[in-house]
């Protein structure tokens, strides 16, 4: 009996591990936090950083700006025309449209601002990866 308790308490302790491993973990890249799920890649620069997820099948990549005189409205436009976009859409108070690459591949791009401090943000973002959501969910911008 002792050693089924000691096996099961072995193989808690390792599942327990395991599942901690695969958590995500708070990162903050400039004024962009995320929760940063496990084995996802991580690139950055002074105002961009992208994630991909460890089997490449998906990405979201945020470029920080600063508006300098143009409504949210007008950067979203030269961003769309810049990608060859599809119809811009207004969604929330955000821009939203897609477009596909050289190799076939459909992103999805919303760009979002706050007029109080002047910046913006473009999201890209590609593919499909069960901890996409709960990543992009978790994104935000931190004083």
């Amino acid at each position: 009996m002792a050693r089924k308790i000691g096996v099961f308490l072995l193989s808690a302790v390792f599942i327990f591990a395991f599942a901690a491993g695969a958590e995500a973990v708070r990162q903050r890249f400039g004024n962009i936090a995320a929760d940063v799920p496990a084995g996802w890649t991580i690139e950055g620069s002074e105002n961009r950083v992208t994630f991909v997820a460890p089997d490449e099948s998906a990405m979201v990549s945020i470029m920080v700006n600063v508006a300098e005189g143009f409504t949210l409205q007008e950067i979203a436009e030269t961003v769309a025309q810049e990608y060859g976009g599809s119809a811009l859409q207004e969604v929330g108070g955000a821009y939203v449209f897609g477009f596909q690459n050289e190799y076939e591949v459909d992103y999805s791009v919303i760009i979002s601002g706050d007029e109080e401090t002047g910046f913006y943000m473009v999201w890209v973002i590609a593919g499909e990866h069960p901890q996409l959501g709960a990543l992009i969910e978790s994104i935000e911008w931190v004083e």
